[in-house]
């Protein structure tokens, strides 16, 4: 028997939760990327500073996971760090395996005007949305990540290589 379509959810894209949070996300990174590169920088490696500025000292694979980047991206992303001299590389001498980046004076430097440029980038993107408005979508972005999260760890048609690629 066939699917009742009167019935059915709307799947237009306009209704879509997925793709609606996708088109968000994507001129969220794009505004954000025209305030960063105004420093010098790529949406990418202002996630990799990011998360330096947060926590400095760490290895190259936490540090894609801190700023949720796919591990060759990160790699392309701290060459060019490294090469405008705003991260150093040095290996650790209990594992030689491993590189920790940390921030550089002049990569510390950067974090006022780069998180200048995310909050500018936010309160652009908010503007018109009640605080309460913006603190409730927050609270269901916050459970939808935990949704998936959970989702993926819990399908045993999801590999660990797909869990470590990341978002």
């Amino acid at each position: 028997m066939a699917p009742d379509l009167e019935k059915a959810p709307d799947s237009s894209t306009r209704a879509s939760f997925g793709h609606n949070l996708r088109q968000a996300n994507r001129l969220c990174q794009r505004y954000l990327g025209t305030r960063v590169a105004r420093l010098g920088l790529s949406v990418g490696q202002w996630y990799a500073l990011r998360a330096l500025w947060e926590r400095d000292g760490l290895t190259q694979i936490e540090l894609a996971d801190a700023a949720g980047i796919a591990g060759p991206a990160m790699v392309t992303a701290v060459r060019t760090l490294l090469s405008q001299g705003l991260v150093s590389r040095q290996r650790p001498r209990e594992d030689k395996r491993k590189y920790i980046i940390t921030l550089t004076d002049k990569g510390r430097a950067l974090k006022a005007e780069g998180l200048r440029a995310s909050i500018d980038s936010n309160a652009r993107a908010l503007e018109g949305v009640s605080p309460d408005d913006a603190r409730i979508a927050l609270d269901v972005l916050h459970r939808v990540l935990e949704n998936l999260n959970g989702a993926l760890v819990d399908d045993p048609a999801v590999s660990e290589v797909d869990l470590l690629i990341g978002p």
